[in-house]
């Protein structure tokens, strides 16, 4: 019996899709994996066909590098009430770079772009909830990081 709840895996599948956007797709992660595309969809998918698929550990650092952060790891560490710092840089800080910009953006336009198809018919269930959510969190966690560089 696993001790992870639903929300948690959802939370942790969140991140997979976040990661894999910010990499540049699953379809062009999946030539750089020992996986291919299915399962790679099948880590990030909800709903109770795929909440056993959660991502192994060698393809979860992969997905992260090639996003360019710790969005995978974040979660996990949040999960276990732990929170990720950056590692300061050659002269003692950490540094904002155009990456950083482009990650932002790039979680914004998703998280808006999510937030306008589940409004599109005045309503919002269960689903559409959950896509927000999963949108918002890698934006957020984005938002943290960028305060902590900013911040020296």
């Amino acid at each position: 019996m696993r001790s992870l709840s639903e929300r948690q895996i959802g939370n942790l599948k969140g991140a997979t899709e976040a990661s894999y956007v910010l990499g540049g797709g699953v379809t062009s992660f999946a030539a750089l994996t020992r996986v291919g595309v299915s399962a790679l969809s099948k880590y990030a998918a909800l709903g109770p066909d795929h909440a056993q698929s959660l991502i192994p550990v060698d393809i979860a650092v992969e997905a992260d590098l090639r996003a360019g952060q710790p969005v995978i790891l974040a979660e996990m560490a949040r999960l276990l009430g732990y929170r990720l710092v950056p590692d300061e840089g050659a002269d003692g800080e950490a540094r904002l770079t155009e990456r950083d910009a482009l990650s932002l953006s790039l979680s914004a336009a998703r998280l808006a772009g999510v937030v306008a198809d589940a409004t599109a018919d005045n309503r919002i269930d269960a689903r559409e909830r959950e896509d927000i959510i999963r949108a918002g969190l890698p934006l957020v966690r984005q938002v943290e990081e960028i305060l902590v560089k900013a911040r020296g």
